[in-house]
């Protein structure tokens, strides 16, 4: 398997996107009144040995990450990449091994600095579902996407058929957060603590 790049940045203040989708979803969509929280980052994921490209090389071109709206995590992932499947899981490790942060504290940490990009760690009580969703038709050195984390008042059994509801538009009352005709997704269930993994 190929070693891959993943650049993960989250914001460092409000997310407007964020902030203003789960206010949609909770009042309009159906299950809307399950959502307790929406976070969103950007996520970029780079072969290795692609000519001419490296980490450094996206945090530095202006176009992935802002030092003064971002903050950031590289991870390396030795998996699959993102390709053109829909509603897979996405693997249990990823997004891989942490290599470098802004953020010192969490340097040693994938899962704390993987949690704090995507709004923390899910609360006891709750069930997180992390939705990663990429255009169908990407092509180039760079995969680039939205990854999402619905927490959700909802057992694990249940979260991963409720978030892809609230997430993939489908009908006027359905979905929000991606087009199934224009984009492919993978999701991963992520219980708070006392719950477990379906």
């Amino acid at each position: 398997m190929t070693t891959r790049t993943v650049l993960l940045t989250s914001h460092k203040g409000v997310d407007l996107h964020a902030a203003t989708a789960v206010r949609v979803m909770k009042d309009r969509l159906a299950g809307g009144d399950r959502l307790a929280a929406l976070h969103r980052c950007e996520f970029h994921v780079l072969a290795d040995g692609t000519a001419g490209w490296s980490a450094e090389r996206l945090l530095d071109t202006g176009r992935f990450f802002n030092p003064n709206k971002h903050h950031y995590g590289i991870f390396a992932h030795a998996g699959d990449g993102a390709g053109k499947d829909t509603g897979r899981p996405l693997p249990a490790d990823w997004p891989g091994e942490i290599r470098s942060t802004d953020l010192e504290t969490l340097a040693g940490d994938a899962t704390g600095l993987y949690d704090h990009l995507l709004g923390g760690a899910v609360a006891a009580g709750y069930t997180a579902v992390d939705v990663a969703a990429w255009s169908r038709d990407s092509a180039g050195p760079v995969t680039s996407g939205v990854l999402w984390r619905l927490v959700l008042r909802a057992q694990p059994e249940e979260a991963g058929a409720l978030a892809e509801t609230l997430a993939v538009a489908r009908t006027r009352k359905e979905g929000m957060l991606l087009n199934p005709h224009m984009e492919a997704w993978r999701t991963a269930v992520r219980p708070g603590p006392g719950r477990e993994t379906p």
